[in-house]
């Protein structure tokens, strides 16, 4: 990203922290010498799979205790957007703001801040990194608690002025962290120039007073944390950033020096991950599809039928069209009283979600099916998961084989994607052990053929001419998509139409995938375009209003809601045999929030989008 700096910010005075810095006593004895210096940076030139570090016993035991103490005391308030769900306290880069009696309470803290952003730590960790000078005056650091279900994923950093990330794991000093309760830091290798690899290579987990650190590259530095699994425990840490040198730290010609260094630099530079996440026009085309007559009457000339439209738009659908439809669909949805209602109710609300959408016997083959490969690939426990039993930590090889395929790139969505050999099927197989050929006959037949996008007309109004679409599997613990514009023409919009199964085996299952604390929503916004930061600047959860409820019964669940929720236009739960469809304007963003490992088993999915006339 390119970032420009006034020249004239030169002049302005550089800005001192508050307080003393005394490093050599808050950091363990001999960390900075030269000598651990050189050894950290040979570390660090050969790590893999792109140069970081890991310090352990950073900082004085018994300080870091305090700094614990003080911010534990601290209220933490919920955020979460589609890339992370998290509780953090106010932004300690604003320390100095504070008055002399609530920083009294935060000494510790106030010790640990001057000593990481001191000239002798910045000038450790520069020569480590190999980055350079770095800011004396921007401080930029956060607390961050991750407790069960909380995650952040992938991003690169690149914001700003950043050149180097670190965090410093605040876990309890008497009860040490394991692999297995999750949160660990996942660092991913990059497959080409700008492209993550879809799954990590390289996992640290998280332990008492360490501190991982790696510099900040464009469409490099590639990184995320894994959900935290464990219950009832909480992963504190602090993290943060250092700057490289401001306009106000520099003389003048110190700054047009780095002006001119920066420059060369950013013309041979990839694209930050926020930068390339708009929308994927080119790695996912649309395919035309046939043309038909939106009165049925395809045995006419195309142009007489194209005459004959206008005056002909709700013409039911014919005896042909409900038996090509029937073995697919639920006769409900086929009866010309249903769709006249559908169609009114979409034309309102620009979506509906069609439930018990499928005919019976398919939906229950498609649900047996899918719940037995969740079980098969470990997904899916065989009685739903008691509260106090956490859930498995990521196992990114489960459900790959050679038809379902890891879709990426992962800083923009990753699942499971079912690519069926030729030919493809034509009619339901119903199998109560595999999904495919079911999924892969709704894909190919069903929503490419004439019959189908004429009841679409009938319900929506919109004419369809073109189509994408997969099939997607969102494995619990791994699997989203982050959120992206389905197009680079802002005028140009889609009908989404996305058919779901979930795992509703009980009423607990059901319940958990209503509350959407399990993830796997289907979510629509309007984009946020004043910020810039991909891990805060989208808001995630719309007011959601069930059928048959209030907009007084919904408010009195709201208290405990995420900062920031209120943000979205749409948000549709995850809902077995269920087909949504939403019509979509082009700068409107959606996305599938992330599937927590507490899920019961995986949200799978026939993903279409449509463009229309």
């Amino acid at each position: 990203m390119k970032h420009k700096m006034p020249a004239e910010q030169t002049q302005t005075k550089a800005k001192k922290l508050r307080g003393e810095a005394n490093p050599l006593k808050v950091f363990r004895q001999g960390l900075l010498t030269n000598q651990n210096r050189d050894a950290l940076q040979q570390d660090y030139l050969a790590s893999a799979p792109y140069q970081h570090i890991v310090i352990p016993s950073l900082v004085n035991d018994e300080l870091l205790r305090k700094v614990r103490k003080e911010l534990l005391a601290i209220h933490a308030t919920r955020k979460e957007t589609d890339i992370y769900r998290v509780f953090q306290t106010g932004d300690m880069a604003n320390l100095d703001g504070l008055p002399e009696e609530e920083l009294g309470q935060l000494k510790s803290l106030l010790e640990l801040r001057n000593a990481l952003y001191s000239q002798e730590f910045r000038d450790f960790i520069s020569v480590i990194c190999g980055t350079g000078k770095l800011s004396p005056s921007k401080a930029d650091l956060s607390h961050n608690i991750y407790k069960q279900g909380c995650h952040l994923l992938q991003h690169d950093d690149v914001i700003g002025t950043r050149s180097i990330s670190y965090i410093i794991y605040l876990t309890d000093p008497e009860h040490p962290w394991s692999e297995e309760d999750g949160g660990g830091l996942e660092l991913y290798p990059v497959i080409s120039k700008g492209t993550p690899a879809v799954h990590p290579s390289k996992v640290i987990p998280p332990a008492w007073n360490q501190m991982a650190m790696f510099a900040v590259q464009p469409g490099h530095s590639f990184h995320s944390v894994s959900e935290v699994v464990a219950v009832d425990r909480e992963r504190p840490s602090i993290s943060g950033w250092f700057h490289v040198m401001q306009p106000e730290d520099m003389t003048e010609e110190e700054f047009a020096e780095y002006e001119k260094e920066r420059l060369l630099k950013s013309s041979g530079n990839a694209q930050a991950s926020m930068d390339q996440l708009m929308n994927d026009d080119d790695e996912f085309p649309f395919s035309d599809l046939p043309k038909f007559s939106v009165n049925g009457s395809d045995a006419m000339e195309e142009e007489t039928a194209e005459e004959d439209e206008e005056e002909q738009e709700d013409v039911p659908l014919t005896e042909d069209e409900i038996a090509f439809l029937k073995p697919f669909i639920n006769p409900l949805y086929l009866k010309s009283n249903i769709i006249a209602q559908a169609n009114e109710r979409f034309c309102d609300e620009s979506s509906i979600q069609l439930t018990s959408f499928l005919e019976p016997s398919l939906a229950a083959a498609l649900a047996a099916s899918t719940i037995f490969q969740d079980e098969k690939d470990g997904l899916l426990t065989k009685k739903p998961r008691s509260p106090k039993q956490p859930a498995s930590i990521a196992n990114y090889e489960a459900g790959i084989s050679e038809t379902w395929t890891p879709t990426g790139p992962s800083h923009k969505h990753r699942f499971l994607e079912l690519h069926h050999p030729n030919p493809k099927p034509t009619t339901p197989a119903k199998s109560k052990t595999d999904p495919s050929v079911d999924l892969a006959s709704i894909q190919h037949h069903l929503f490419q053929s004439k019959p189908f996008l004429r009841l679409l007309y009938l319900i929506t109004s919109l004419k369809a001419t073109k189509l994408r679409s997969r099939i997607r599997r969102f494995r619990p613990g791994m699997d989203y998509t982050l959120a992206t514009t389905s197009s680079f023409n802002a005028d140009l919009g889609v009908l989404d139409a996305t058919l779901t199964f979930v795992c509703q085996r009980t009423k607990q299952d059901r319940e958990a995938w209503e509350s959407d604390e399990v993830g796997g929503f289907d979510c629509y916004m309007a984009p946020d375009e004043g910020n810039e930061d991909p891990a805060q600047y989208r808001a995630q959860r719309a007011k959601k209003i069930p059928y048959g409820e209030t907009e007084a019964h919904t408010a009195a669940q709201e208290e405990g809601q995420a900062e920031g929720d209120g943000g979205a236009l749409l948000s549709v739960s995850a809902t077995s045999n269920c087909l949504s469809l939403v019509m979509r304007e082009g700068e409107v963003m959606r996305f599938i929030k992330y599937v927590s490992a507490r899920a019961p088993g995986s949200r799978w999915d026939v993903a279409a989008e449509f463009q229309y006339e």
